[in-house]
Parts: structure tokens; sequence; C-alpha cells
């Protein structure tokens, strides 16, 4: 074609285009086959039918994309909606996606949330055969502007975020070992006490494989939580339950004998053979370890346990540079002090004995000091002297720790590795707090806060299981660099004279293709197929 036959068909072009748009398509054909595989849509309106012009599946699937791929408040869902191709996919208006409306939604499925949340996972768990053989537990907070007043479950508690002047309320949440999957979570009041939660917990866990073991899923895994979530009567309860069970546990009297019972020479006689992800292959390893066994006692109840005293070369070093950094602040600030004796306020022993006793406070130091005030005021004399006994042992046990277990047929290799693994659920976490944002401002309302969570957990289902995808056909990129990839695909709709559009998806760069071709996913331009596209 010749350049004026060209400039002459797009004359004639233009002539008949009335309006030309640019839509979002961004990761949308990345997360679209997985939310129609877990039937998201299907499940709520199964529950929730509604007389909305509008099915609550429908606003909940949109809300959880937005979770997803561009967190929005919900006053701003509908704008960001209707620059999106995803009127087209979901068929909706994005006019009909106002915040009102997206807010009876989150009312109307509040009464259904566990029963939805329990279909979709098993649903998820069943189409892509997720491993359920550990499982990793953990608990974190989110905090609130606002005052929330009349809320029994957003209070003041132990903030995660380092928020002890905003209410809060706690997720606890368990992921599968392999992929970090979400399979159960529960929100907490603010307030909650990490060693109240494991109990209720199981029986979050005992419903949802209560439904998968008619559907030959066996209940029985290895569930992996932290030191604040196995004190001795979970530990017992476990045992009654008959719930295996692994996690590093708080040092008593008894088990601090055990944690001291190997020799140093001992432990590097038996290096651990776990490397962590970013360490060199051509450096020593880090990790020593020798299994032990011992007895917890709990309400006249025993239970046998192994345990693996872990020592780590890097924990030893942080642990002997904290021990001298708080000795060194302590001995500095007590010779200070003799200094000041017997001048002006430091005449009195009281005021002495005061900036002494606010030098010890809060310093761990302080066990390896002991301080002696005597005399009467104005001629006061102070001295301290190093417990080198307490400094020997406190040395000896640089970078040591307790893994537990009731799974006694676990080597110190795998004990320690499931022990690692506990990140995973850690990772999830960030996810739910950062990219995905589950923290809203201004829902004041618990149902509302409670619905939003539900949404985000299905964000986050849909998140972990595209990774997971990616990883089982041999790439491993993570979710977030997925959606990145796709930020900047559009697609452009021209609407001609006739009415009739003409729906074209970006080009797709090669590591978009390679993508979709990867997952063998449909491409962009499939989910166009309900317009007047003209072929």
């Amino acid at each position: 074609m010749s350049s004026s036959q060209a400039d002459r068909f797009q004359q004639q072009f233009e002539a008949h285009v009335n309006n030309q748009l640019s839509k979002w398509v961004g990761a949308i054909p990345m997360v679209m086959p997985i939310i129609r595989d877990l039937s998201i849509k299907e499940i709520v309106d199964e529950y929730c039918p509604g007389k909305e012009e509008v099915s609550h599946g429908t606003s909940t699937t949109v809300l959880a994309l937005n979770r997803l791929l561009s967190p929005r408040p919900l006053y701003k869902v509908g704008g960001w909606l209707e620059g999106t191709i995803l009127e087209d996919v979901l068929e909706v208006d994005a006019a009909q996606m106002y915040d009102s409306r997206l807010g009876r939604t989150l009312d109307d499925i509040h009464p259904h949330l566990e029963a939805m949340w329990m279909d979709i996972v098993v649903q998820a768990v069943l189409t892509y055969d997720i491993e359920l053989s550990q499982l990793h537990y953990d608990i974190t907070s989110i905090y609130f502007e606002g005052e929330y007043q009349d809320s029994d479950t957003i209070n003041y508690g132990y903030s995660r975020d380092n928020r002890p002047d905003a209410k809060q309320l706690n997720l606890g949440v368990n992921v599968s070992g392999k992929d970090g999957i979400p399979l159960a979570y529960r929100v907490l009041a603010g307030r909650t006490a990490d060693r109240t939660t494991p109990l209720e917990n199981m029986k979050a866990l005992e419903q949802l494989f209560d439904q998968l073991e008619p559907l030959s899923q066996k209940k029985d895994f290895l569930l992996v939580s932290d030191r604040a979530m196995l004190d001795k009567a979970v530990i017992v309860a476990y045992e009654e339950k008959g719930v295996h069970w692994l996690g590093p546990l708080s040092t008593d009297d008894v088990l601090r004998k055990v944690l001291a019972a190997p020799s140093n020479e001992e432990l590097d006689r038996h290096p651990l053979n776990y490397r962590p992800v970013k360490q060199p292959v051509d450096e020593p390893l880090r990790y020593y370890g020798v299994l032990k066994e011992a007895m917890i006692e709990h309400d006249r109840q025993e239970v046998a346990i192994q345990l693996l005293v872990v020592k780590s070369r890097t924990k030893a070093k942080l642990d002997r540079d904290r021990r001298q950094t708080y000795l060194k602040r302590l001995t500095d600030r007590l010779e200070e002090i003799q200094g000041m004796l017997n001048k002006r306020r430091y005449k009195r022993k009281s005021f002495a004995r005061k900036q002494l006793d606010k030098a010890l406070r809060g310093n761990p130091a302080k066990r390896f000091v002991e301080v002696t005030l005597t005399g009467e005021d104005g001629n006061l004399t102070l001295t301290y002297q190093l417990d080198e006994e307490k400094l020997a042992e406190a040395a000896e046990l640089d970078g040591r720790y307790l893994v537990g277990t009731n799974q006694h047929t676990l080597d110190a290799h795998q004990m320690i590795v499931h022990f690692k693994r506990q990140e995973v659920v850690e990772r999830r976490i960030k996810t739910v707090k950062g990219p995905i944002q589950v923290r809203p401002l201004f829902l004041h309302k618990e149902e509302r806060v409670e619905g939003l969570v539900f949404v985000t957990m299905l964000a986050l289902l849909v998140y972990t299981i595209l990774e997971m995808l990616c990883r089982r056909a041999g790439n491993y990129i993570t979710a977030r660099q997925v959606l990145e990839r796709f930020e900047l695909l559009a697609a452009t709709f021209i609407q001609f004279g006739d009415g009739s559009w003409l729906k074209l998806p970006s080009a797709l760069s090669k590591t978009q293709q390679q993508l979709i071709d990867l997952l063998k996913f449909p491409p962009p331009g499939s989910y166009f197929e309900r317009s007047e596209a003209i072929q």
C-alpha cells in the first residue's frame, strides 16, 4: 500500500470512528482463570442470592480483584472498574459498583463468611491438588484509624505494627507448608493473646479436613507455629487431639537443662545440612544440632516430646554482640554514677539508689553484674563486680534455641527444615498488610470489616495459587513480579458510528506471552468475546 492509499484509508477509518477509549488490562488475564476455577461468584451467590441488580457474587469478585490488582476505598472501586476491561469480563456496569451497594454486599455476606471460605478452599485444594501434609500458623495485628468505640473486635492490644496508640484486630492465618496457600483464617479481637488461640484455631482446621476427608484427603498433618502458641497447656491438648506439632519452645527449668546439656564441641560435631536460600553454597554450614528427649508436664498430665538443640553461628554472634552492648551500656553508666557520688544531688543515698535502679531496669545484662551501694548521705560508696561464672554460662549458650515436636519420626534435618519454613506464613501476612492492603480506614461496622478481611483473603488465595502454578511450571517468579510484568498492559476500544465496537488488546511483550503460554491461560483478546467486535 502506497503512502497516499494509507492516508486515504486512515481518513475513511477516522470518519467512521465515533469514540475511542483506552482500557486497563493489567494482570487480569493472569488471575481470572484462577478466580473462575475457584467458583467464587457461584459459591457466594449460592449462599447469598440477594435481590440486588448486581449479584453479591459479582460484587465480591470485583472487590477481590480490586484488592489483588489495585486496592481502593469502596467509594473509588466503581471508578477503577470503569477504566478496566472488567466491565466486559464480568458483564457488569461500573456505575452499578457504587460504595453503598458494595457496603450492602459486605453486610449480606457476613453471616456466611466461614461457610463460603470453606467451600472455596475445598474447591482450591481439589482443583489444584494442594499439598496439606504441613501447615503453618501465625498471628498478626492490623491497626485501624478511628474510634470504634462500640466494637468488640477492634480494640487495643499488643501491636506488631509498632502502633500501641491505635486500636487493632488480630488475624490468625494457616497456610500450606509447600506453597503458602491460605487454608483457614480467623478474625480475633485486638486484645487477644497469642497463647489463647491455638485450640480455637484447631477447630477451623478440623472443619476443613472434615470436608476434605470424604474426598480422600487424610487428616494427617504437621502444624508448625511460633513460641507464643506452644505453651504446656497447648502441647498437652494437641496430644489429646492427636495433632502433630512442631515449633520453638520457651525454656523453663526443665527445658533449660536440655538446652545446656550438649557442649559446644558436641554440637559442632553435628552440622545440620540446611542452608538459607541466600547463603552461598561455598560458605560453611551455619546450623548445628543434636536430638534430645524430654517430658512436658501440665495439669498432672505428661507428654513425651522430641527436642532439637540448635546452635546457629549467626545467632551466636548476635547474642554475643548484644550481651556486650548491654553490658558496656550498664558498666559505663555505673562508672558515671561512681564519679558523681557525694556531689550535689548524688550526696543523697535515696537519689543515688534511684539512679542505679533506673540504670538496671530493663537492661538484660543486669544479671551479670553485682552492684552494691553502701554508706550514708555524703559518704557513699558504689562497687560493682562482673559475675564471670554467669557470663561463661551465657557464652556457652550463645546461638542456641530449642525446637520441639511430638512427631518422633522426624530427624534433626527434617525438624530444622520444617521450622525454617515458618517464614512462608510470615511472607503471606506481609502480602496481606502490604500489596493487598487489608486495612480499611473508614469502615466503621464490624460486619464490613470482617467482610473486607474475607475479600482480602480471597485475593491472597488467588495470589498464592498464581505463584504456585508458575513454580510448578518451572518459573520461580513471585506473584508480585507477575502482576508487575502486566502492569502496563492495556486495550483500545473503538466505537464506530453504527454503534459497533472494535476492541483490541495491546501486543504482548515477550515476557507476558511466555507467562501466558507457560500457564496455558487464554489470551487477553478472549475476554472480549461477548462484545460486538468487528472481526
